[in-house]
């Protein structure tokens, strides 16, 4: 196998990689093979004759195995790319995926002030803080979360990305952030996975996301009716919030929710594909 050219790794990888039942294993064949050889997908077209020494191959051997037990890809390569940011990832905190960044587009197309301050709750890998923080360079930004081990990701995240954001410890279902001036948005990605759906989920989310950023181990809108409760106190008269939820069968809960908490220009977004994804909307007391 030493003596194999890369486009022969390749197929093989993506023959074993289809096998094991991997989304895409073509794609993630290629991208496991760039990290290893430090090339990008285009590059490797132009290398496909390149012959990979013994430790090349050692290399994307453990890699393509890894893959095969559907761990994720963003965990074999350490990192994944979110907005224009590129953010460490780890088992400690959810995997940042497309869906969240049209959240994060719908904040950046808000009527915010660029001074703004800013709450993310349940940062996880830091993803939308940051990107917010880098999209609104004199805003105050605050990223909570529940999890140390995640808190410590996205410090190192912000350190990786020269952006200065705040980081705390605090669990949004018991307690508020110890805050000074109330906040002009309000942004967060929440666990809405409700027990009955844990089987549904696809293994590189059920089994390598933390739990604790995937399940409400009640009816998955825990942290909406929380969310409804607490953001007079958070929010600032006019102030914006958006939260990611789980799509369709979630929609018409969740309005109802912010409708009933007395919300104003409430809007749903939709994902990529089409889909439900984030609830929009002002406190106007």
């Amino acid at each position: 196998m030493a003596n194999w050219r890369v486009l022969d790794i390749i197929k093989s990888s993506t023959d074993f990689l289809e096998k094991k039942g991997v989304p895409d294993p073509r794609l993630d064949a290629e991208i496991l093979l760039g990290n290893v050889l430090n090339k990008n997908r285009l590059e490797l077209y132009l290398y496909f004759d390149r012959p990979m020494d013994k430790t090349e191959v050692d290399r994307y051997r453990e890699h393509i195995r890894r893959r095969g037990t559907r761990e994720p890809l963003q965990h074999i390569i350490g990192e994944t790319g979110f907005m224009n940011l590129m953010v460490k990832t780890t088992p400690a905190a959810l995997i940042p995926r497309a869906e969240t960044e049209v959240l994060v587009e719908k904040a950046i197309g808000l009527n915010i002030k660029e001074d703004a301050r800013i709450l993310d709750i349940g940062t996880g890998t830091g993803c939308i803080a940051l990107a917010l923080a880098q999209e609104f360079e004199e805003a105050k930004v605050l990223g909570i979360d529940i999890s140390p081990e995640a808190l410590e990701l996205a410090k190192e995240n912000a350190s990786l990305n020269q952006l200065q954001v705040a980081f705390r410890e605090v669990d949004i279902l018991k307690d508020l952030p110890n805050i000074e001036n109330r906040f002009d948005l309000v942004v967060s990605n929440p666990p809405y996975i409700a027990p009955s759906e844990r089987d549904n989920l696809q293994v590189e989310v059920g089994q390598f996301d933390p739990a604790l950023a995937l399940f409400d181990e009640h009816d998955g809108l825990s942290f909406y009716n929380r969310f409804a409760d607490i953001l007079p106190e958070l929010l600032v008269p006019g102030g914006h919030f958006l939260f990611e939820f789980g799509g369709n069968h979630q929609e018409k809960s969740i309005l109802n929710i912010f409708m009933e908490g007395g919300y104003h220009d409430l809007e749903i977004v939709q994902d990529y594909n089409g889909d439900p994804r984030v609830i929009t909307g002002k406190y106007s007391p």
